[in-house]
Order: structure tokens, then C-alpha cells, then sequence
């Protein structure tokens, strides 16, 4: 298996690959609002790959790049599966590679929506949740507070089937453990519980950075940048990690260094994340 991806960044300068989580930590969590990022997006690309990493689908991070006017590889539904533009100058010989729209997908998943149902339906008789999938657009607007033209894309899920939380706090845990007994990770986002056979946003990471390869005299460092319990699996394995403030309970990484807890909930706190990097790595635009 051989890849190769070229990079436009001169030589000697310091290059940052950015795998940032979206709802939360790049919009805010209410109102999806990201407006004061869409300038200081533009000053990052002489240094920084900006790659979101989110539960989002496919359509919703292409749409997204598209508007910030970025070009990068993206991570969708927790890190199920990798898509790198046709475009990003890349040399691939791997049969696990899939054409879709202008990109190729790698996918981590094993599973399809279908079979999370078939395996994990029956623990309905013991607990109160709904598959996404099942939700109707008038229940799923108030869950999410989007509108009809988002929920389309939101609804285009390729590889995942998040459960909506129905039932008492306390059997949670309980749920998890069955969960877990059943050969699936469950990790929790800003709305919904995330199921996942054999990947999570981390494991995405780990397969993107073997398959990115820079030249030799330039020197990259890699930023993670979330709000949530299913963002920690990235957030530990990266140089830096940035947690953006958030109203649910804080995240404790087991990672030591180079960590950094926002002041401003988000869009201020992403900038306001990358900005003390920066700082920290001499890094003035």
C-alpha cells in the first residue's frame, strides 16, 4: 500500500494540520452561527490544513468547505470514513478507496445503518431511545433547530445511525455496558449518542496522518480542537488539544501538555484556541 500527498507549503515553514470537531466547537452549539471565523479561516491556509473531523455528513462538511472556500480532506459521522478532494494532488493503490461526487472515500466502518438496527433494536424492550433514522423532520427540527434545507443534508447519513436519548439519566451507564457487550463503541455528542463499530474520530486521525505524507524539510504539528465525550478519542493524540467551552461537563483528557481550555464558548473560542497556539509557536499572520 503506497501514498503519497503533496503539499503547497513552502519549504522551512511550519505547517499545522487543524482536525477540528463542528458543532460546538467551530459553530455554536445553538445557533450555528461561525460568522467571525470566516475571515480569520482565510489567514490560516498559508500554515494550517483545516480538517473537519464531526459527526456531520458528507454533505453537510462538503457544503461547509465550499462556503469557507477550503479545499481539504474531511472526516464524516465520527470517523467513519475519510474524504480527500480528486484534487489534492495524491498518488492511491488501496481497493478500499471508493469514488464519491468529486472525492475519494476510505471508510473505517465494517457496518451499515441497517445492521446497528438489526444488532441493537431488541434493547428497546429495556430502554427508551430513538435511531435516527426514525425520527420524523417535525421532532428532528426541534432536536437540532435546523432548517428544512440542512435537515435534508443531515439526513443524508452514509455509514451511521446516531440514538436520540429518550429514557432517565441514571441507565445510561447501564445502556453502555450493553452496548459495549454487543462489540460496539458508544460515545456522546451535543445531541446524540454515537454508535461505532471499529472506528471513532481518533482511529480517522490515526489512519489520516499514515496516509499524509509532507516532504522531509518541512517540519507539522497537529491541533485537535472539540467541545465533546465523543472528541476526546482525537483530542488525546494530538500536539496540541483544545476543548471549547462548553455548558456540559468538562472534559478531562489524560494527556498532560499542551492542552488548552477556551474562555469563550463557540465560534470566539476556536479562534481564540488557535490563537494562543500560535502565540506559543511564534506563529504571527
Amino acid at each position: 500500500m503506497y501514498y503519497q500527498f503533496m503539499n503547497n507549503t513552502k519549504s522551512n515553514n511550519k505547517t499545522f494540520l487543524v482536525f477540528s470537531d463542528i458543532d460546538g466547537t467551530f459553530m455554536n452549539h445553538e445557533s450555528y452561527s461561525y460568522s467571525v471565523l470566516k475571515k480569520y479561516i482565510l489567514l490560516l491556509k498559508n500554515h494550517c490544513q483545516v480538517i473537519f473531523n464531526s459527526s456531520k455528513t458528507f454533505e453537510e462538511i462538503n457544503e461547509l468547505n465550499k462556503t469557507l472556500k477550503i479545499s481539504s480532506p474531511f472526516i464524516v459521522e465520527n470517523g467513519a470514513c475519510i474524504f480527500f478532494p480528486e484534487d489534492y494532488n495524491q498518488i492511491f493503490f488501496d481497493k478500499n478507496f471508493f469514488k464519491h461526487s468529486n472525492y475519494l472515500g476510505y471508510k473505517l466502518t465494517k457496518k451499515n445503518s441497517q445492521s446497528l438496527i438489526t444488532e441493537i433494536n431488541h434493547l428497546k424492550k429495556k430502554y427508551k431511545f430513538s435511531f435516527f433514522t426514525e425520527i420524523d423532520d417535525l421532532q428532528l427540527k426541534k432536536i437540532t433547530n435546523l432548517n428544512t434545507q440542512k435537515l435534508k443534508k443531515c439526513r443524508m447519513r452514509m455509514f451511521s445511525n446516531p440514538l436520540f436519548w429518550e429514557d432517565e439519566e441514571n441507565k445510561k451507564d447501564q445502556f453502555k455496558k450493553e452496548i459495549n457487550s454487543l462489540g460496539y463503541e458508544i460515545s456522546s455528542g451535543g445531541r446524540f449518542l454515537h454508535l461505532s463499530d471499529s472506528y471513532n474520530k481518533g482511529k480517522a486521525v490515526k489512519e489520516f496522518l499514515k496516509m499524509f505524507k509532507l516532504k522531509r524539510e518541512i517540519i507539522y504539528k497537529t491541533i485537535s480542537v472539540g467541545d465533546s465525550n465523543n472528541d476526546l478519542s482525537m483530542l488525546e493524540l494530538t500536539d496540541y488539544s483544545c476543548i471549547i467551552k462548553s455548558s456540559k461537563k468538562k472534559l478531562l483528557l489524560n494527556k498532560k501538555k499542551n492542552n488548552y481550555y477556551s474562555k469563550n464558548f463557540a465560534p470566539k473560542g476556536w479562534k481564540e484556541s488557535l490563537e494562543y497556539i500560535f502565540k506559543k509557536e511564534n506563529i504571527n499572520f
